[in-house]
């Protein structure tokens, strides 16, 4: 279990998580939604200097995250930044790596408007 500090609420008050190995519709799984499940509709771009799947890729950054735009509104999006290593396997349901269990990770996630990607592109 983990806690979690959710804007909106109480600004003192860490709230705890329900296990986050399991797609158990939790903040991780509900923010990934456009990204996990297997649809046309959807619209991401996921880097990670260690992809699943992809074996000995050499990097020279240590960056990982996820950026969703939402298929339902013209100028909503969303950006995840994280700490797992080969995370997430796109369209293939939520899995959480299991040699990454025991480790403590971070993810911060941003709602942020479509139309702002590219000034975030260039920054």
């Amino acid at each position: 279990m983990g806690k979690a500090l959710i804007a909106g609420g109480n600004a003192n008050a860490w709230q705890n998580t329900p296990v986050l190995t399991q797609d158990n519709n939790h903040a991780v799984v509900k923010s990934l939604e456009h990204v996990i499940r297997a649809d046309a509709g959807n619209k991401f771009i996921a880097y990670n200097n260690i992809p699943p799947d992809i074996p000995k890729v050499k990097t020279k950054s240590n960056s990982k995250g996820v950026l969703m735009m939402n298929p339902g509104d013209q100028d909503e999006a969303s950006w995840i930044v994280h700490t797992i290593p080969g995370f997430p396997k796109a369209l293939t349901g939520y899995v959480f790596p299991p040699a990454e269990i025991q480790k403590g990770h971070l993810f911060i996630c941003l709602t942020i408007k479509e139309s702002e990607i590219d000034a975030i592109e260039d920054a």
